[in-house]
């Protein structure tokens, strides 16, 4: 039936399905739930879309798409005690496509053990082996010339690993950058080369990694486009842009059985909607908005929702809980004269030749990602010496302790994070090279990349895999526009910087390598500046001054058993409900290993088809 609101944005008062968010998860449902034409899908999208803008498919005009309001959510940590009491900021794609449409378009796979670890939480089909083929299924793989890949040595690639006909394109550059390939060098110099494709499950070591980009436009490859815009003309696919989701509705409850979504209420245009679902409501708005969505509607902590006078629909104390994050942390280093990297892009000039560039060719500095080079280190690479230390701080911070955290699923997480610790063959941080210089004493993400020294730098980053620590998200009012109340928590468990610190030490054994060091200027500029991880207790203030996110927040609708703290099942539907899921990177149990986007996709992917099967669309 059409909406006799002849000025509504809606084309039916009601569809089978409601998406709330156009994000990453939101634009692979969309196309994969329409793929059978008999199913109205609706998706509600609080930002524009914003496909055809050059800023979002040039790969490299991503910088200043972090903190504009056109894009970004722009959230905001509270205060952090173990960060000095800084608050961090915290980018989120708001458009079509999400956070797809504004990251740094690197795509890191989590390990075998990672994935298998979500099974151990009681996840039924969310191992390793059956997760591998949608992270198969999401992904186009263009592979390198040979010609690029003997100049980055990149033998580990396995074609049987690779997807060859997902929507997303994964590619890497068609340029040979010596500092890329230094990068590569330097790991191998110390038997740290990369030994097996990261689609394996099993890799470790120094390696150069594709980005989601195209292989013949070089445009950025994203769900906004790759996924809702192959969609976008099936009459039974709906988007309505500038739409804040308010809150879910449910149908009156009776007695004890689980609720049941009857649809969603939303504001447009300075109006509020309502518009029903006849068979499921999908929250896929992201690990800051799907919580604080399921609070507003009456699914949370009673505590929390009594509080700020909201109708309790169920009790479940862990929505919100569970909020994990990979920080970002590292040096810069001036380069010598003549080694070129992104710093370049500071003049004016070199961009309008660039753009020039890429407009005729598809080619040039542009059609690049900022970052190819990466690698996954175990402790015992980046601390060989640390063995016996290691055994002891387990000891003194986790096996003689209690967990600092009442989340009843932390012994199995925790017992998780040791294995990855111990292991040889497990990397607990993920290292990764920029061509350009980091401003990591800034605030803001854009003032963090901008290239404010005159000098031309490389940065060495890294991001710890497995965190101890664990934050919250919350609403802070019961009006769906106020930002939650966003607590990370970082550096809380005191693991976390012991390991962390010991992988920036890791940096300044790694620059020194004949390959990298050749590149660096003798005294050169280091940045941040007087701040170095040459000792422990340097590397660890290091993070404590100037760690930034490395925008992987994931949990706070952690998908496991409910008694261990789960929000989810592994049908991904919210405990307490009949209809109601939640599929974004908010029901990681425990954050992957590296960049979430990829196991975004992945669960995505499979999400939809734990939707057809329950609809009985699919056997």
């Amino acid at each position: 039936m059409l909406s006799e609101n002849t000025s509504s944005p809606l084309r039916h008062d009601a569809y089978d399905i409601i998406i709330v968010g156009g994000g990453t998860a939101g634009c692979v449902l969309a196309n994969r739930l329409t793929e059978d034409p008999a199913l109205t899908v609706l998706i509600l999208e609080a930002g524009p879309n914003k496909n055809d803008d050059p800023r979002v498919y040039t790969p490299a005009l991503f910088g200043p798409l972090m903190g504009d309001p056109d894009f970004d959510w722009q959230y905001v940590s509270e205060p952090q005690s173990d960060l000095h009491g800084r608050s961090i900021h915290h980018p989120r794609g708001k458009v079509l496509g999400g956070s797809s449409v504004i990251n740094l378009l690197a795509l890191i796979y989590p390990t075998k053990a990672g994935l298998d670890a979500w099974a151990e939480l009681g996840n039924n089909g969310w191992d390793w082996d059956s997760m591998a083929p949608y992270f198969r299924k999401f992904q186009t793989f263009v592979p390198p010339s040979q010609d690029i890949k003997d100049f980055l040595r990149m033998d580990y690639i396995d074609p049987t690993f690779q997807g060859s006909s997902g929507p997303i394109q994964s590619s890497f550059p068609n340029i040979k950058d010596p500092i890329q390939r230094a990068w590569v060098e330097a790991h191998q110099s110390i038997r740290h080369g990369l030994q097996a494709d990261p689609l394996s499950g099993h890799s470790l070591g120094g390696y150069s990694s594709p980005c989601a980009i195209t292989g013949d436009t070089k445009e950025r490859s994203h769900a906004g486009k790759a996924y809702y815009g192959a969609a976008k003309d099936r009459p039974n696919l709906h988007l309505i842009t500038a739409a804040q989701a308010e809150k879910v509705n449910f149908e009156p409850s009776v007695g004890s059985e689980d609720a049941i979504a009857s649809g969603v209420k939303f504001s447009y245009a300075n109006t509020t909607y309502n518009v029903r679902a006849r068979k499921e409501v999908i929250l896929a708005a992201g690990v800051f908005a799907s919580p604080q969505l399921l609070e507003l509607s009456g699914v949370g902590s009673s505590k929390i929702l009594e509080s700020h006078g909201i109708e309790v629909v169920y009790d479940n104390t862990y929505v919100g809980e569970n909020l994990q994050d990979h920080m970002m942390c590292g040096s810069s280093f001036e380069v010598n004269d003549g080694v070129r990297t992104m710093d370049l892009m500071r003049d004016p000039a070199v961009v309008q030749a660039g753009l020039k560039q890429y407009n005729e060719s598809r080619s040039g500095p542009l059609a690049q990602g900022p970052c190819y080079s990466f690698a996954f280190v175990s402790l015992n690479t980046a601390a060989p010496d640390s063995n016996a230390t290691t055994a002891e701080l387990l000891d003194k911070y986790l096996r003689q302790h209690e967990a600092p955290t009442p989340f009843p699923a932390a012994k199995i997480q925790y017992d998780f994070n040791s294995r990855m610790i111990e292991s040889p063959d497990e990397a607990t941080a993920t290292h990764f090279l920029a061509r350009r210089q980091f401003h990591l004493d800034k605030s803001y993400p854009r003032e963090i990349m901008a290239a404010y020294d005159s000098e031309n730098y490389i940065s060495t980053l890294a991001m710890l895999s497995y965190p101890f620590s664990r934050g919250s998200v919350h609403i802070r009012s019961p009006a769906a526009n106020v930002p939650p109340v966003i607590d990370f928590k970082y550096l809380s468990h005191p693991l976390d910087a012991e390991l962390y610190g010991r992988h920036m030490m890791f940096h300044d054994q790694l620059i020194e390598t004949e390959s990298l060091s050749r590149l660096i200027k003798p005294n050169g500029r280091r940045l941040p500046p007087g701040k170095d991880s040459k000792t422990l207790e340097n590397a660890i203030e290091l993070i404590r001054s100037s760690a930034a996110t490395n925008y992987h927040p994931c949990g706070t609708c952690a998908m496991m058993r409910k008694e261990l703290g789960g929000v989810v099942s592994d049908r991904l539907v919210v405990y307490g409900t009949r209809n109601l899921r939640v599929v974004d990177a908010s029901i990681m149990p425990i954050i992957p290993r590296g960049n979430i986007m990829t196991s975004v996709y992945a669960l995505a992917e499979k999400g939809a088809d734990l939707i057809k099967e329950d609809l009985g669309l699919i056997s």
